[in-house]
């Protein structure tokens, strides 16, 4: 039974509070934070290193990028060592960053950026890659990631780029790596995918073993769905929501007429299509259709005997993507995320029979990120923790976290305040005996009233308590992913 929860319902008031959040940090920093500047007091015990990534410089010279997702990745290390915490960040050098640096002008075509000069100054260009979605440290390999290129390797003590990553070969050249891994717990084991092809998409699948070695890569056509952002793994599967997005017109793209987004259409009467493949071998095991819906993020699965479970967030089309293209224009008050934002909805399919369902996931409200305890990855989780955006406010990013029980249906919720805003929490557990809740939430929050960021560490399991805030000398630009590690660096 749905534990109802009262949010905070208070008027509107600092329209534009968050829009510095996504100004440039030019500076590349490395600093230990004074104890005395920190509030509250680091657990006991807690040590290791957040690593983000984000869109770091979303302007260049006079131009500004096309879109969100076009600015040059920017990889921030929050190191806790001893009680004390170390803050790091630098541009991973890409040959994007690296010349565009050098011109101060946009010389790469992006995902939704085009570069000025119409369409002879695009033709047959592919877009630069930003390295700016994600950042994973596994192998003894630091990886920055973006979903349509090649990973970026990095020093992990340093940020220095060490190069493009190819894993000794075993990722050709026409395959990218995805920005969303799935890591077994169980068996160390790394899995990715890459969508290309033209004029038909090919789904590839690698398999990575502990160590860092390619062990497969296999692919094969999975329909004409082009767009695949996330996807889940279970014990045995793979887990894949291909959303009725599609390339109709890709030799405009190819021909410098439309960006790769203005080359997507999202087809609402056609259906989303689920894919599983077989974990061990990348082959495909069944196919099944849902009414059709958009979403970039998955969260856990898992399965019982014949029954694959997978959650992800929907929303009905591909609307959003137009509210990210110009990160610098005020939000209005006409859009009320908990209405129209993206729901949590659990999909269960049976291997055997065919048989399908999808309801929404009890207790949640609309959401982002999700986050779980990274020890129940594959398998049954009872809690997710999801970004979210509440009327606190100042309700222009996420300014909230909610902690979803599967088993109870209870929500909680906890709000950074107004003018405060984060984007993904990453879950911390608090040692190899503590229950399933029993952690931490980090995040990185722009505080918008010291126009300037703050690590903050909440109790995971009351969400109630904010044990520590860590404030940095600048702002840190939002961003999207990465993720917490026992190993320090520093």
């Amino acid at each position: 039974m749905t534990t109802l929860l009262a949010l905070p319902e208070k008027p509107r008031v600092l329209p534009g509070c968050e829009l510095y959040g996504y100004e440039t940090l030019f500076d590349e920093l490395s600093y230990w934070i004074k104890p005395e500047n920190i509030v509250g007091e680091i657990p006991a015990g807690l040590e290791g290193t957040l690593y983000m990534n984000c869109p770091g410089r979303n302007r260049i010279g006079e131009q500004q990028y096309g879109h969100w997702f076009d600015g040059d990745g920017m990889i921030s290390a929050v190191t806790i060592k001893g009680g004390r915490v170390h803050y790091k960040n630098r541009y991973v050098r890409t040959p994007k960053f690296v010349n565009e640096t050098a011109a101060q002008k946009i010389l790469y075509r992006g995902v939704g950026t085009q570069i000025p000069g119409g369409i002879l100054k695009n033709m047959f260009r592919m877009p630069g890659n930003a390295a700016n979605t994600s950042v994973i440290l596994h192998g003894g390999k630091l990886l920055a990631l973006w979903e349509g290129g090649k990973p970026y390797e990095l020093d992990p003590a340093t940020l220095e780029t060490v190069g493009e990553y190819r894993y000794e070969g075993a990722l050709t050249a026409a395959q990218p790596f995805s920005a969303h891994p799935r890591l077994d717990p169980r068996t160390g084991m790394l899995y990715n995918f890459g969508v290309f092809g033209v004029p038909k998409p090919k789904l590839h699948f690698y398999r990575i073993d502990p160590g860092g070695a390619m062990v497969d890569n296999v692919s094969q056509y999975v329909g004409d769905y082009s767009m695949v952002h996330d996807f889940a793994i279970t014990e045995r599967h793979a887990v894949f929501i291909l959303c009725p997005a599609f390339m109709r017109t890709p030799f405009k793209f190819v021909l410098g007429a439309r960006s790769i987004f203005e080359s997507i259409e999202f087809d609402n009467s056609r259906n989303t299509k689920v894919v599983v493949l077989e974990l061990a071998t990348g082959k495909l095991v069944r196919e099944y259709e849902f009414e059709g819906f958009f979403g970039f993020h998955i969260g856990n699965a898992h399965e019982h005997g014949d029954n694959i479970s997978v959650d992800a967030l929907c929303v009905k089309n591909m609307d959003v993507m137009g509210g990210l293209a110009d990160v610098f224009a005020e939000r209005g008050d006409d859009f009320k995320f908990l209405a129209n934002g993206a729901r949590f909805t659990r999909f269960t399919m049976n291997l055997a029979s065919g048989a399908q369902h999808q309801a929404l996931v009890e207790g949640s409200i609309a959401g982002e990120f999700p986050s779980w305890n990274p020890r129940f990855t594959g398998r049954e989780n009872r809690y997710t923790w999801l970004s979210t955006i509440i009327e606190n406010g100042t309700p222009y990013s996420f300014n909230a976290v909610q902690k979803v029980d599967h088993q109870t249906g209870e929500l909680k919720v906890f709000d950074f305040g107004a003018g405060r805003f984060s984007s993904e929490v990453n879950f911390i557990p608090h040692g190899k005996d503590a229950t399933e809740d029993e952690g931490y939430l980090i995040s990185i929050v722009y505080n918008h009233a010291r126009k300037k960021s703050e690590v903050v560490i909440v109790d995971a399991g009351d969400m109630r308590t904010e044990i520590a805030v860590i404030p940095l000398e600048h702002h840190v630009p939002f961003g999207f992913h990465g993720g917490f590690y026992s190993e320090t660096f520093v």
